[in-house]
């Protein structure tokens, strides 16, 4: 087995160096068109179609650190959202709370004003309607 992968071009196992162990992307092409022919031949020796090979759905050809990177940049992207969205928000002091609370109380007493401003106008237009009418009666 050793010979045939060597005559393929691939390192052998007894070549058992560090650089050896790393297989190039060519020569797991080269193993894999091997891999194919020799499946079509035992195909036609016994005379049948070979099935075609389906894709995995799920594999992604990215190599590990771009999948990595990708990773991490989603990550940082997510989370400088978050951390852009909380920033806008912060809980109010007390200084603001009392503003806010006074604003508030003089909003009131001027829609108290303006609400006992309208009745009185109300109540001087139903008069004036009122007298209106006794007198052309």
């Amino acid at each position: 087995m050793a010979d045939a992968a060597e005559a393929h071009g691939l390192p052998s196992l007894n070549q058992a160096s560090v650089a050896s162990r790393f297989v190039a992307e060519k020569d797991l092409e080269r193993a894999k068109a091997l891999k194919e022919e020799q499946w079509k031949a035992a195909y036609e020796r016994i005379g049948q179609e070979p099935p075609k090979l389906q894709e995995d759905p799920d594999y992604d050809g990215r190599s590990l650190a771009e999948k990595l990177a990708a990773n991490k940049a989603a990550k940082q992207e997510e989370w400088e959202q978050r951390s852009k969205l909380s920033a806008q928000f912060r809980p109010l002091d007390a200084d603001e709370i009392r503003f806010l609370d006074t604003v508030l109380d003089q909003r009131k007493e001027e829609e108290r004003k303006r609400k006992l401003e309208d009745d009185e106008e109300v109540l001087g237009f139903r008069e004036c309607v009122r007298d209106i009418f006794e007198v052309g009666v």
